[in-house]
């Protein structure tokens, strides 16, 4: 009784995740279709440099959104890590921090990219319809799949 009510929780906040990635997709592809359309203002180009800042902003807040996205979707550490270099990537580039802030969050993304490439070996795991598996388990996965 209560493994049925656990797997029926988890399948309805599995439904819950793609719903607002859905959401947040539909945000993502209305405020891109907005941000071109601002684009092509002749009042918007003739602000300057300013207008280079808001148009990164935008650019990177949506590319932070199509993360999320795939985040919502894929439970893996990569897509986290993806999210997370991102977020910190527009706090460097968009916000005007004090260079302490900047050098902490340049050690952040160093820190992330670390994690990536020494502690994530991506070539044990494979992502399938029943989840992750383990390399070793792909080949009697694929055999189950074909009797």
């Amino acid at each position: 009784m209560r493994k049925k009510l656990q797997d029926k929780m988890f399948e309805v906040s599995y439904l819950i995740e793609l719903f607002i990635s859905l959401l947040v997709g539909v945000a993502v592809l209305v405020l891109s279709v907005k941000t071109v359309v601002d684009l092509c203002q002749t009042s918007f180009l003739q602000q300057g440099v300013d207008s280079l800042v808001v148009v990164l902003d935008k650019a990177i807040t949506l590319a932070i959104g199509a993360e999320l996205i795939k985040m919502l979707c894929k439970h893996t550490p990569e897509t986290i890590i993806e999210v997370l270099a991102f977020a910190l990537a527009r706090q460097l580039i968009v916000g005007h921090a004090a260079p302490l802030d900047n050098l902490l969050t340049v050690t952040a993304i160093a820190i992330l990219f670390a994690i990536r490439r020494f502690l994530l070996n991506r070539h044990d795991m494979v992502e399938t319809p029943d989840g992750l598996v383990e390399i070793d388990d792909v080949d009697a996965h694929k055999e189950s799949e074909e009797k």
